[in-house]
Formats: C-alpha cells, structure tokens, sequence
C-alpha cells in the first residue's frame, strides 16, 4: 500500500484542491502525482509549506518548461529578470478573467504567491470557467459557441515593449512568429509600432477535460473586443456572464506563504477590493512541463 507524502482537502464543492505538508518539503512533492491532481482539479493550492519567494520560484520553475512576461509592463517586478511580479497596485475589485487570454500568447499555467495577506478582504478569487459554462442562459451559451471573440489592443505595441513580451523586436523574428498564429492579423506602422488582432472562441475545449469552459477576458480587460463578425456583444451576454461566475466563485482566503497554481485555460480569477495597502501578491505565467 503506498502512503500520499502530503494531505489533501477540497478546495470547493465543485473545483480545486489544498495540498499540505506532511513534513515533506515543497521541493519534494513527486511531480507526475502533483500533475495529475493539477489535471483533475484545476486549481491547486499549496499551504503549509513555510514558502519563501524563492521556492515559489523554484516550484514554478519545476512544473514549466517556458516562464512568460505579461504584456502589462507597469507590474513590479520582485525578481531580476523581470518574470515574478507583484499583481496589480490599486485595490479595487477585479472580475473574472483569464491572464493575457486576449493575445495569442496565452499561457497555461498562472501562478501566486502571498507574500502578505490583506488584513482584511483582498481574497484572489477562482473561477471554474467548466462549471460557470454551464450556468450560463441557453441564448447566451449559444452565441458564444456560434460566434468568436476578436480582440484588440486599445494602444499599439512599442518596439521596447514587444521585445519584453515577444523577446524580440526584429521585424522578421516577429513575423516569424506571428506566421506560427491562427487567426491572428497585424500591422506595423512607421515607428514599428504593432497594431493587432485576434479572433478566439469565448468557450473553447478545456485542455485536461473534456467539456468546453467560459474562460476568457471578456469581463475583465482593458483590451476592446467584439464579436467576430463586428457586431457588439449584447450587454445581457455581460449580466449573464458575471452571474455565472459569481455562483461558482471560490475566495481564496490568503496565509503567507500560500501557492496557487491555476488552469489558466480552463479557470479564471479575480480579486476581492481591500484597503491594506501592506498587501504583496505575487505572480508568474508559464507554460507546463507536463
């Protein structure tokens, strides 16, 4: 009979799953069994752990075969090479949402790390985007499946900043890689500055399971976005969705040293508003391993 080398708790009725320490080491946990909990439950908080800032960047290091930078370059960075940040400085409440979901480079996996909880509210909360997808009214599941989303930037993408997103800002290693893309059109103007869009589903297939899963942008980013054909998304299709969401959202109420590792393709996330402005949560995009 073999022993699990650590404990386990749901996370929530529907999605999720706390993983804490039996006097094994974060550094320990065996990664085939922690990746096959990720696949299942889509969210996975590790607690527990007595977790510095560098053994969270050790343990995404360990799970990701390629670290990601957010396309928002007024993050704090706490690490050298600019790829752990500090989540967004206001305090206000943010709704769900699945990170850089608006671009093609969309990432996997997200991560935090508490460093220091609020004194009071500032919970990051989950979204399962399978479980919110069921929730959603027929008319407006219907047109999501019927029609995509495109996306676009509100402002064009300087060539400092496309080297920070892309690694590069040579035109034909740019175009290089955007030939690699579906669906994805842009335009470079005199400065070299990047114009593009994007055309995606707003339900698309979860990547462990098998089920479609509301997890996109479309309720918070400030990137503009459509209908594929042009035409607005009708607001309804905004209550619904927020609805959705709400009744399947998780609160995850902080300790430091908490890691959450996220199915950034099948979970959204968000934030509770708080007043602490003592506050640190840190953050980090990659693709898995596994």
């Amino acid at each position: 009979m073999t022993t699990t080398p650590f404990k386990t708790s749901p996370l929530s009725d529907h999605h999720g799953l706390v993983i804490e320490s039996a006097d094994l080491p974060l550094a320990e946990l065996p990664h085939s069994e922690i990746a096959d909990l990720f696949k299942q439950h889509g969210t996975l908080m590790f607690r527990g752990f007595g977790a510095t800032a560098d053994d969270f960047r050790e343990l995404v290091q360990r799970f990701s075969s390629k670290l990601f930078f957010h396309q928002n370059p007024n993050r704090e960075t706490i690490s050298d090479d600019g790829a752990v940040l500090l989540v967004d400085a206001h305090r206000n409440p943010i709704p769900a949402h699945s990170e850089m979901s608006y671009c093609p480079l969309h990432p996997d996996l997200q991560w935090f790390y508490c460093v220091r909880p609020a004194d009071e509210d500032g919970e990051t909360t989950v979204y399962d985007g399978v479980e919110a997808y069921k929730r959603l009214a027929k008319e407006t599941r219907d047109l999501f499946d019927k029609l995509r989303l495109t996306w676009r930037l509100p402002f064009p993408t300087a060539p400092e900043h496309q080297e920070r997103v892309f690694g590069t800002a040579d035109r034909a290693e740019l175009e290089a890689l955007f030939a690699t893309f579906d669906d994805f059109e842009y335009d470079f103007d005199d400065a070299g500055n990047l114009d593009w869009k994007w055309t995606v589903s707003a339900v698309p297939q979860a990547r462990y399971v098998d089920a479609p899963t509301l997890c996109n942008s479309y309720l918070g980013s400030g990137a503009i976005v459509s209908f594929e054909d042009g035409s607005t998304i009708p607001q309804h299709c905004r209550w619904d969705a927020l609805d959705a969401t709400e009744e399947v959202r998780v609160d995850l109420q902080w300790e430091a040293g908490d890691i959450v590792m996220i199915d950034n393709k099948r979970v959204m996330h968000g934030r509770r508003g708080f007043e602490d402005p003592d506050r640190k949560v840190a953050a980090m995009l990659s693709t898995p391993n596994f």
